[in-house]
């Protein structure tokens, strides 16, 4: 079988598994392995990269990553040279591994280059973990690592840490790395290691406060404060959200989809699908967003209580 991987879909934790199986299993030294953002340059440096001998070892393993000339929604304005790179696929080299990444759920099935790669290099499909299939992949997450949990104490990690897979295998890696003499997992363990994810919190925060709902956002608030919270950090928080939110509204006029606007600002689709739901004046947002980094300046030299200065904010 020759060298060439196509790896795509939505789920980033689950690519960067693949990825990294990939470069262990291959045994290519790290100075032999090369990344490039094909959104960013063209395919033929990729293709001259993979013809050039290295200096240090034979084999070669080239990340090609953001393909999104492999989809329907380039944005970019590269003009690839994907007649070169058809002939290589079609005759690669056998001491080059040659790795596509595409971070979206589909590809365009109807362009050549994706008919002549799904032919020609091992396709790996790394789709999000829908919720009625996550907690059995945490679950046997935990079985194979050895340890034992009830199915009702993975719903619950599921529950505190919310959508994002990344996040909740970090937080089952720690929660394995506390227990590591006790392979026994229980709900007080959970309490004490489990980091609980507040997005939905602070986005119904962000969006009473829109809606000026003062009872609503004083509530939620205090909620925040009795889990520990601190003021300032819920008010960098929430300042966020609003500049999401304003982000996502622009990005919608100018015809972006929701996968694109994630991957162009860096943030889980998740958060984007939230902001999507909001429907807000842009001035109003702007405005919101000016008086929270006002505030934030004012507490920093002291010129109000940063409990006070917050509440006068929600009650405002």
């Amino acid at each position: 079988m020759n060298n060439i991987y196509l790896i795509y879909g939505n789920e980033e934790y689950l690519i960067k598994k693949e990825l990294s199986k990939i470069i262990n299993d291959s045994n290519v030294i790290e100075d032999n392995i090369i990344r490039y953002n094909l959104n960013e340059v063209n395919v033929i440096e990729v293709l001259d990269e993979a013809s050039t001998i290295s200096m240090f070892d034979s084999n070669k393993l080239i990340i090609c990553e953001d393909c999104s000339f492999l989809t329907g929604d380039n944005k970019k304005e590269i003009n690839h040279d994907i007649e070169s790179l058809i002939k290589y696929i079609n005759n690669p080299f056998n001491d080059v591994y040659l790795i596509f990444i595409v971070k979206r759920e589909k590809l365009d099935e109807r362009k050549k280059i994706v008919k002549e790669l799904k032919k020609h290099s091992k396709v790996i499909e790394c789709r999000k973990i829908e919720s009625h299939d996550l907690n059995n992949y945490i679950y046997k997450y935990f079985q194979v690592s050895g340890y034992n949990i009830d199915m009702n104490l993975v719903r619950m990690i599921v529950d505190k840490v919310k959508y994002d897979l990344a996040n909740i295998i970090n937080e089952c890696d720690k929660l394995m790395l506390y227990k590591d003499t006790d392979k026994n997992i229980t709900k007080e363990d959970i309490d004490n290691i489990i980091i609980e994810n507040m997005e939905d919190d602070i986005f119904s925060l962000a969006n009473s406060i829109l809606e000026k709902d003062k009872n609503k956002s004083i509530k939620i608030y205090k909620d925040l404060l009795l889990k520990g919270e601190e003021p300032i950090k819920l008010l960098v928080m929430v300042a966020n959200q609003f500049r999401l939110i304003l982000q996502v509204k622009l990005m919608l006029k100018n015809g972006y989809k929701q996968i694109e606007m994630a991957n162009i600002i860096k943030e889980h689709p998740y958060r984007v699908k939230l902001a999507l739901g909001s429907n807000y004046e842009e001035k109003e947002l702007i405005s919101n967003i000016k008086k929270l980094y006002k505030l934030d300046h004012d507490i920093k030299i002291g010129e109000i209580d940063k409990n006070f200065g917050f509440e006068l904010f929600l009650l405002s």
